[in-house]
């Protein structure tokens, strides 16, 4: 299960780190002034960061969810071995 969990991690990491790169990329290459650039590139970095504590709480809750599934799972399958 640990290793379905990376695995999830490591995706939505890579999608943090992806989009974040690419979305300095993209206001790098942007006709803007200065001053312009550097609050536009702070108000997407906070949308960026807000963005992703959301999917992270929707993974850890998808992740406690599945935990108490296999558990309940889990636990029949004894009481059924058990009988």
């Amino acid at each position: 299960m640990s290793r379905r969990s990376n695995s999830v991690t490591g995706f939505f990491t890579g999608i943090l780190l992806g989009g974040v790169v690419g979305g300095i990329v993209a206001l790098l290459y942007t006709p803007l002034p200065g001053k312009k650039l550097r609050k536009q590139i702070s108000r997407k970095t906070d949308e960026i960061i807000d963005d992703m504590n959301e999917y992270y709480q929707v993974v850890e809750d998808m992740i406690k969810d599945g935990r108490k599934k296999a558990e309940s799972l889990i636990d029949d399958a004894r009481k059924i071995v058990a009988s």
